[in-house]
């Protein structure tokens, strides 16, 4: 019997584990101080379980779209651990931070740390919805010799994103006679919206090719990526690309790598090239000419293997080793079914069939990113023929692929068991109006234990007050310098380790330093 009581308490926990609700924030109200550029946000915080949260602040200037201000001085209510409350405060002196009038967002991000199920969410991937998604785009897809076929494939990858909330355009650029699109949606990260996951796959087909291989099967796994990902939250962004014109010499991919946003870090792409075909026949699987030179010890695994084409081959930099590395744990942590090959190459020796896909310009822009590939035509004699069909497509296989792919890509952007809240407030200052301390000092040792020292150069005022504040904006020492004196000693040896604030005030100006204490 207490095997049955176990049993049942076993089944008890694991339904109140899976329905932990994350925690809700409410901004509450903002109070701004143009004459010390100091903004107050109060907010509550409330978590069904009584977890306490991780509160992450940030600010955008251009309507929300990017919250890339730097609110790294806010004190406060802020960081990890913040406990649930209706008293919670944030005090940020965005002096230099915001520099234009106007209107200006403040969004607060609650995050209790729930640890998110990498594994329920792979395994969300769908292979009958892989075979049905498929079997609707198959068909030449070329801008001369089938347009109409290729706009309806542009179509579909739009309204995907657009059904799966993203934000979505059509990035165009010119090329010949024709306008190439590749079609691009972004799930925003939480925290940090300006650092991007790319998860692409070109959808174009050569001239006389049905493309269920090349590259049907990435462009769908894209999609399904888009999909299952697009349900979550993570701290980065997420960007689901379908490339145009990978036929015509990368050109999708070389104008996005051209025309990448100055305020973007590119953290990872996964480029999928040809995901679909598969064989367990020996000696089914080719080489491109002096392979078993440039990578003896993959060459040998794959003869002990009889040459069978049943892997999935990551293909990298050896300059992006922890990006390949990444991807390989995924696979034998969620998908131990799945069989990859690495593949690393030097970067100033790169075979040009390593380069055959839209990975490559992430190369050349010095971007981490893999290719993961059949290998083509040294599998598939169907590469570049009419016989590139839908019954070629082994989805079993596929299907591990597009789930090693959203373990990856899950983990490179971090999920989050978060939700937000988003104010506007109104800037009537701007750079005329800009309350920065006419005063340069230096701050050593850095990070600090037992004494920190703050020593002076030009300083106008000839008395200021120095806090020093935790990352909660508690107070843990406070006094008063002549900094004509040169210097001021702070004893930091009776304070907790952590981040803190060291703040110098004149009493209308301010400047603020991030300091550790060990």
């Amino acid at each position: 019997m207490r095997y049955l009581y176990a049993a049942c308490f076993l089944l008890a926990t694991y339904a109140l584990v899976a329905q932990n609700q994350p925690p809700t924030v409410t901004i509450e109200g903002i109070q701004l101080d143009e004459s010390t550029q100091t903004l107050t946000l109060s907010y509550s915080l409330e978590d069904a379980e009584g977890d306490d949260a991780e509160v992450f602040f940030r600010a955008s200037a251009d309507g929300g779209s990017n919250f890339n201000i730097n609110t790294s001085s806010a004190t406060g209510d802020v960081g990890y651990p913040v406990s649930p409350g209706m008293d919670k405060q944030i005090s940020w002196n965005y002096a230099g931070a915001i520099t234009a009038i106007g209107e200006h967002q403040i969004k607060i991000v609650a995050d209790d740390r729930y640890a998110m199920d990498i594994q329920e969410i792979v395994d969300q991937v769908d292979s009958n919805l892989l075979r049905q998604r498929l079997g609707n785009i198959v068909g030449i897809r070329h801008y001369s010799a089938n347009p109409a076929n290729l706009n309806r494939c542009r179509d579909t990858i739009e309204q995907s994103f657009v059904g799966y909330g993203l934000e979505t355009y059509r990035q165009n650029f010119p090329y010949s006679n024709t306008t190439g699109q590749n079609i691009i949606g972004t799930l925003k990260g939480a925290v940090a919206d300006d650092t991007i996951v790319i998860v692409d796959g070109h959808y174009d087909t050569v001239i006389n090719a049905p493309g269920a291989d090349d590259n049907g099967s990435a462009t769908i796994g894209m999609l399904e990526a888009a999909r299952i990902l697009s349900q979550y939250r993570f701290k980065k962004s997420l960007r689901f690309i379908g490339f145009d014109l990978e036929e015509a010499g990368l050109r999708g991919s070389l104008y996005y790598t051209q025309h990448l946003p100055a305020n973007e870090t590119t953290a990872g792409v996964l480029n999928m090239e040809m995901i679909g075909y598969y064989s367990e026949e020996p000696n089914s699987q080719e080489l491109p000419v002096g392979f078993n030179l440039l990578f003896p010890g993959v060459y040998q695994s794959l003869v002990a293997d009889e040459f069978r084409g049943n892997f999935i081959t990551n293909v990298s930099l050896t300059t992006f080793t922890p990006l390949s590395d990444q991807f390989n744990a995924a696979v034998a942590q969620y998908v131990p079914e799945l069989k990859a090959v690495s593949v690393s190459a030097n970067p100033n020796l790169v075979p040009p069939d390593l380069l055959r896909s839209d990975h490559g310009p992430f190369w050349q822009a010095g971007i981490p990113a893999l290719m993961l590939t059949n290998t083509a035509e040294y599998r598939n004699h169907n590469y570049h023929t009419s016989n590139d069909t839908l019954g070629s497509i082994n989805f079993s296989f596929m299907s591990r692929v597009v789930k090693a792919v959203v373990a990856t890509a899950a983990e490179l952007a971090e999920p989050q068991h978060s939700t937000e809240a988003v104010a506007s407030v109104q800037v009537t200052t701007g750079d005329s109006h800009v309350h920065v301390l006419d005063c340069s000092y230096s701050v050593s040792p850095n990070p600090v234990q037992g004494q920190l020292q703050v020593q002076f150069g030009d300083c106008s005022p000839s008395q200021l007050q120095v806090e020093l504040l935790n990352a909660r904006g508690q107070l843990g020492w406070k006094g008063k310098v002549q900094p004509q004196a040169g210097a001021l000693q702070v004893s930091t040896q009776s304070l907790p380790p952590g981040v803190y604030w060291l703040r110098l005030s004149d009493g209308a100006f301010f400047s603020t330093q991030r300091v550790v204490v060990r």
